[in-house]
């Protein structure tokens, strides 16, 4: 399903990866750990098309994703530590937008009704700029449970979440697990890794280990 090969990158003549290969199959939860600064956001922000590269190849279900065409990234969806969203806009206008770019339509009660799940319905049309970073990391799963997507990357998905938060969150990625979702996840708590993990890919000073 996702290949990655050889990818390398440099900041400024540092290396920051080097030479990342590594395969995941459709179904198959990754988890990716390492020390900050390691370059695992770099990885992700790479394979999501949002940084360049200097070399190497990707591919999602046959399909180059590093080739400049958006077509080959619509099937992946990148939850970065920005939510991507307007903050002018209501969380339910970002939300309509965001499903209309991605050629999407949907009845409102059914946003509405994942809101709820999320336990924003109540914020639903106040604008996300005066929302908290908890309520932000929330919205962002919202969208990813309204789209539809074949691969999932997740940056650190419980950030600045409360307990309550973290609940809701675990028990969404549970249910995506159960569905048979592709997801890869960046974590730095052990224990959370292994709960989730089919697979956990260590990076250390850029350098892929126990692939």
């Amino acid at each position: 399903m996702l290949s990655v090969n050889n990818i390398y990158k440099t900041f400024n003549h540092r290396i920051v990866l080097e030479n990342i290969t590594f395969s995941q199959d459709k179904g198959e939860t990754l988890v990716f750990m390492g020390k900050n600064g390691v370059g695992k956001t770099t990885l992700f922000r790479i394979i999501a098309g949002l940084m360049s590269y200097n070399k190497g190849s990707i591919f999602l279900n046959g399909n180059n994703l590093l080739n400049n065409r958006p077509i080959n990234r619509k099937r992946l969806f990148y939850l970065g530590h920005a939510p991507g969203m307007y903050y002018a806009f209501s969380a339910f206008e970002n939300l309509k937008l965001a499903m209309k770019l991605r050629g999407l339509d949907s009845e409102d009660s059914f946003i509405y009704d994942v809101l709820d799940q999320f336990q924003l319905s109540e914020q639903k049309n106040d604008p996300i700029g005066i929302y908290s970073e908890g309520m932000l990391q929330r919205l962002k799963f919202v969208l990813a449970e309204l789209i539809d997507w074949d691969l999932l990357l997740i940056d650190e998905p419980f950030s600045s979440l409360d307990a309550y938060g973290k609940k809701i969150v675990n028990e969404k990625i549970n249910n995506w697990k159960s569905q048979d979702k592709t997801i890869s996840i960046i974590l730095h708590d052990e224990n959370t890794a292994k709960n989730f993990a089919d697979r956990i890919l260590n990076i250390r000073s850029g350098i892929l280990e126990n692939n």
